[in-house]
């Protein structure tokens, strides 16, 4: 295998766990709006902890699995908590939140574009 096959393999695990990472991003919101579903009214602590602890829970699981799979479910896991980092910091004011989710939804949406062309 020449040098320029092993680049080619490598730019293909890069968009793999760039594809991870966003399926992350997106699962966080969705783990967030899940908790508003719930009949008892969480507060804005408790929705962000269970966005943190969903990831650290999937970070555990990666490190066990280990390999390709594990290095997967990490970036599957980095996503989240990038996503509850955000929420956490301004996820206070609905307008902030909803800008949240805007630019996730946005910046998901142009990286795939993006990987089409």
């Amino acid at each position: 295998m020449n040098n320029n096959q092993k680049i080619q393999e490598a730019v293909k695990y890069v968009h793999l766990f760039t594809y991870m990472y966003l399926a992350g991003l997106l699962l966080g919101l969705v783990i967030d709006a899940i908790t508003y579903l719930f009949p008892i009214k969480l507060s804005h602590g408790n929705r962000i902890s269970t966005n943190f602890i969903i990831s650290i829970l999937l970070f555990i699981v990666c490190l066990l699995v280990g390999g390709f799979t594990g290095i997967a479910i990490g970036f599957l896991s980095v996503g989240i908590y990038t996503t509850a980092l955000l929420l956490a910091l301004f996820g206070l004011k609905v307008s902030w939140k909803k800008s949240v989710y805007i630019v996730i939804i946005l910046i998901v949406a142009v990286v795939y574009l993006i990987y089409l062309i």
